[in-house]
């Protein structure tokens, strides 16, 4: 936990058994709720028509707020996980629009959270973010939306917590003009990923590349996370491309924290491969030497299954690749018809 807060002398009594509101916020009984031997005094709503307002990220940009959910009801079912542990509601109307990274970094327990647009409409949920905790980054918050960020735990698991919420640059990553588009339909509730899903789909579906004049190819795609009917996933878009003989380089660069796989031993039954991750709006690079014509897959993804939404870009770039088949056959018309004479 980042700070306590100093309590005051009234709400110091330990034998106090009653709650106050001061404002806009709601201050539990002063409790080891967590059974951690941490006294916690600060939390959110009970439920969405107490939940406490965040105020706009101040100075710094950084706002910060701590409780225990022990001693809440469960009121709330987050989408990505089975859950019936106790949870504690906040709510944020922004003046203009902004990007967030909002987590639960730092608490004591195995949390989950939810972020709503409206009264029980998910936008974003997240179970593990870092380590057992639960987070999002570049949430974009629009005016003129309420958003309700829902404090929740793994299971039954509840305890002390400690949500921080930062004002972030928006992570922008534009597509250049020559680059080729994926052309994947975007995900969302219940996506079946039968477009380039690789060895994730039914049946195994690859997207082939073609190189340009150079032996490179840049990609402009989209990708997120998605709930399935209770369960989350990510959109994973596998790409087919062949060696030359020489180095292929891979690099990637997206609006999310990425995943990158290099798949040299293309079998669905056996993959062999490289992997590398990078933040938003950072680069992962990954190179191997390929023999020619052998074949690769290069997997690119989430690096977490919840919490990105669909229509966040990344920008792929393969260097050093080659076309399947190279045209040899100098027959003429004449001669191909004869063939089939």
């Amino acid at each position: 936990m980042r700070w306590l807060v100093l309590c005051t002398l009234v709400l110091c009594l330990a034998s106090s058994a009653w709650a106050v509101n001061t404002g806009n916020k709601y201050i539990a009984p002063v409790k080891d709720a967590a059974g951690d031997g941490m006294v916690n005094t600060r939390q959110g709503g009970e439920s969405y028509d107490d939940a406490f307002v965040i105020p706009l990220p101040g100075p710094s940009g950084f706002w910060s707020d701590s409780g225990a959910t022990c001693g809440m009801r469960d009121d709330i079912m987050p989408s990505c996980v089975s859950s019936t542990a106790p949870d504690a509601v906040y709510m944020y109307a922004p003046t203009e629009d902004m990007e967030l990274n909002i987590d639960l970094c730092g608490s004591g327990y195995d949390t989950a959270m939810e972020i709503q647009d409206g009264i029980g409409v998910p936008l974003l949920c997240n179970d593990d973010f870092c380590g057992l905790q639960s987070g999002f980054e570049h949430v974009a918050a629009v005016t003129g939306h309420t958003y309700y960020v829902i404090v929740d735990g793994y299971s039954t698991s509840c305890g002390s917590y400690i949500l921080n919420i930062e004002r972030v640059q928006p992570c922008v990553l534009p597509c250049p003009a020559d680059a080729w588009l994926e052309g994947e339909p975007e995900c969302g509730p219940n996506y079946v990923d039968a477009y380039n899903g690789g060895c994730n789909s039914v049946p195994n579906v690859f997207q082939n590349l073609c190189p340009d004049a150079e032996g490179s190819r840049i990609l402009c795609g989209k990708s997120g996370t998605y709930s399935y009917y209770g369960l989350t996933y990510r959109d994973t878009d596998w790409f087919q491309v062949y060696g030359t003989g020489g180095i292929m380089t891979v690099t990637l660069g997206a609006e999310f924290a990425s995943q990158l796989l290099f798949i040299y031993g293309a079998d669905c039954g056996y993959l062999q491969y490289a992997s590398a991750t990078a933040g938003q709006c950072e680069y992962a690079v990954l190179g191997r030497m390929m023999a020619p014509m052998a074949l690769a897959w290069i997997w690119v993804g989430p690096g977490t299954f919840s919490g990105v939404p669909c229509d966040k870009d990344y920008v792929l770039q393969i260097d050093g690749f080659q076309n399947p088949i190279t045209a040899t056959d100098n027959s003429n018309w004449g001669e191909i018809k004869n063939l089939f004479r």
